[in-house]
């Protein structure tokens, strides 16, 4: 109910639609996730191809968040701009990634590293979906199936080393522009 009427009251209030239809397409999250799980319980033979579904609109959500926080700051360009003004330690990495990543300079670069993080993760999450979708066809996919002949392994390891680097972009993003966005609060 309160995500529908966040839905409901955006679209009645429909002044800044840049900014808006990304905040419409996040909060459409809940409905999708209720409706899923409902037809999951009573379609049990369709559970693989809602799940699907309900994974990439989620794919879809964290990208519509990047936009979103692009949106607000007015934009790619004005975003590398303000992005070029910040302290260049946010372009440093930690942990893992500082094995992997070397370091981004502010500006257009930050952004850009920051966004193909996020939307390599839509890729993945398609591409992993399809190849699910057929392996299943065939009979080869067992899920929960830890062992070097199966695919699942392979899977789920590829899928959250993208969700993860996804995320460390996102956060990365957020943190360098934190401050610029105090007024919006998109968290």
């Amino acid at each position: 109910p309160i995500s529908s009427q966040g839905i409901v009251q955006h679209l009645v209030n429909w002044y800044m639609p840049q900014v808006q239809k990304f905040v419409v397409r996040i909060l459409f999250m809940v409905p999708i996730y209720s409706i899923e799980a409902w037809f999951s319980l009573y379609f049990h033979g369709a559970f693989e191809y809602l799940r699907a579904f309900r994974e990439l609109y989620e794919a879809f959500a964290i990208a519509s968040f990047l936009y979103y926080i692009i949106e607000l700051l007015g934009g790619e360009e004005n975003l590398a701009l303000a992005l070029r003004t910040k302290n260049g330690s946010y372009g440093s990495h930690v942990f893992v990634f500082k094995l992997v990543c070397k370091e981004w300079n502010m500006g257009r670069e930050f952004m850009m590293n920051c966004k193909y993080g996020v939307l390599q993760y839509v890729l993945i999450k398609t591409l992993a979906t399809i190849v699910v979708f057929i392996l299943e066809s065939k009979g080869l996919f067992q899920p929960g199936v830890w062992s070097w002949g199966s695919a699942y392994g392979y899977i789920a390891v590829t899928m959250n080393i993208s969700i993860g680097y996804a995320l460390y972009c996102l956060v990365k993003l957020y943190y360098a522009t934190k401050d610029d966005l105090k007024d919006w609060r998109p968290v």
